[in-house]
């Protein structure tokens, strides 16, 4: 099992951060020292890196559907066939490629099916385009002049129709070209730079980057000499920074961290099936819970979460306690094949709205989702009960050593920085801190 250590200094509140993610990390600290900060860049470092030859893909695929696009949209001014049953073809076409093309925007493989719709489309949009200049030869037309100063075509320059349209068809393929060949530089290259762009679009992350963050693989660094390189036993990180997240579609689509664990909630990985551990920890929170969550679709065929008891009741998730929901997002990424040894589970105050014995049974849910699935996990905790459950749970499943505590401490009296101080596997240091009030 790969082991990482997880690096930011000098950003925000953090002065200094270096964290083991390995088995179950805690973090605890006062309101402000940096807890969650910590969490939304790594998970952003992590799906970044995991994703950035996708997330180029789509950047080009999206700039080639854009210009399928405008072919739509100037198709409609050239569409003057004397055939109805034409004209309504050729409409029909544009509005089927630009359909089938989006499509093709998720995945790589599709590469050579966007280019072959792009091409289609040129050339129908072409032979639309010689028709209409036939048509309108040697007629001073306001239209055709605009038309043509969209496109980039100087009439003046060629003797023939013909001759316009093939220069036409050379200079689209030639910016098609370019845009394939800075798609394919940008996925060989992986310059930091760029990363950075692409997150800060995908993520909408309107916070300043931070200069000095890292993540280590066995010893090797994801950030060097400007370049972003892979993580090769870490496929995604899942970050809940409140089980409010699992409530309907109102909200989500606004937080990247809500959108993507209702997305796991609802899809499940393709072609999973479930193995023995993962169906006893889904029974087990379903005797937790006394029920489970099913997926239906509503009048307007749009996926909801249900929770149905074991009596009967059958209420929509959102609906449901919050305590509820925290289990519930836990069974439905067990169920749908999110919970395994390249996962990164982080977890802002899992004890939040939980009764104190339902804080010790999600506590065991963790360690156990550790032990037998070996799920990478990081969580930051105020609560003493959820603290002092974790290391009694972890000692009885022998798993004590996966286990790791980090205090954040201001770097001096009064100061509003801090550093996470590794804590070994002793909570006293922690429960002081509670002690004496100064976590929250």
């Amino acid at each position: 099992m790969s082991r990482y250590l997880y690096t930011l200094h000098d950003y925000h509140a953090i002065k200094k951060a270096s964290i083991p993610i390995e088995g179950i990390t805690v973090l605890a600290g006062i309101n402000g020292s940096g807890k969650s900060t910590l969490s939304k860049w790594l998970y952003y470092i992590v799906n970044g890196a995991s994703n950035f030859d996708t997330y180029l893909y789509r950047n080009f695929a999206s700039e080639v559907i854009n210009i399928l696009r405008h072919y739509d949209q100037l198709h409609r001014d050239i569409n003057v066939s004397p055939a109805t049953q034409t004209r309504l073809q050729n409409s029909h076409f544009f509005r089927e490629a630009l359909s089938k093309a989006q499509q093709y925007i998720y995945d790589e493989a599709e590469i050579d099916n966007l280019e072959d719709i792009y091409q289609k489309t040129l050339q129908r949009f072409s032979v639309m385009l010689t028709v209409y200049l036939n048509l309108s030869k040697g007629n001073i037309n306001s239209r055709k002049e605009r038309l043509l100063s969209y496109i980039g075509i100087d009439e003046s320059l060629y003797t023939t129709i013909d001759e316009l349209v093939s220069a036409f068809i050379k200079t689209e393929n030639i910016e098609i070209e370019e845009l394939k060949r800075k798609y394919l530089l940008e996925k060989e290259n992986r310059e930091q730079k760029k990363f950075y762009d692409v997150i800060r679009h995908r993520y909408t992350i309107l916070e300043e980057t931070p200069n000095n963050i890292n993540l280590e693989e066995d010893g090797v660094k994801l950030f060097r000499k400007e370049k972003v390189g892979n993580l090769f036993n870490l496929s995604y990180a899942i970050y809940i920074d409140t089980p409010l997240a699992t409530s309907g579609n109102n909200g989500t689509m606004n937080n990247v961290f809500w959108w993507d664990l209702r997305r796991k909630m609802d899809n499940p990985q393709k072609g999973y099936e479930a193995s023995l551990e993962v169906r006893k920890l889904s029974q087990r929170i379903k005797n937790i819970i006394h029920g489970k969550v099913i997926l239906k679709k509503n009048d307007f065929e749009e996926n909801e979460l249900h929770f149905l008891r074991e009596d009967g009741l059958e209420i929509k998730i959102e609906d449901a306690a919050t305590g509820m929901k925290s289990f519930s997002y836990i069974l439905r990424l067990l169920e749908n094949g999110y919970l395994d040894d390249k996962t990164l589970l982080m977890i802002d105050e899992p004890e939040a709205h939980l009764h104190p014995q339902w804080i010790i049974e999600f506590a065991r849910i963790l360690v156990l989702l550790q032990k037998e699935l070996k799920v990478k996990i990081l969580i930051d905790s105020h609560n003493p009960d959820m603290v002092a459950a974790l290391q009694s749970i972890a000692s009885k499943e022998n798993v004590i050593d996966n286990l790791h505590f980090y205090l954040a401490k201001p770097i001096k009296e009064g100061a509003f920085n801090y550093e996470f101080v590794e804590q070994g596997k002793s909570i006293e240091g922690i429960f002081e801190s509670f002690k004496a009030g100064s976590i929250n």
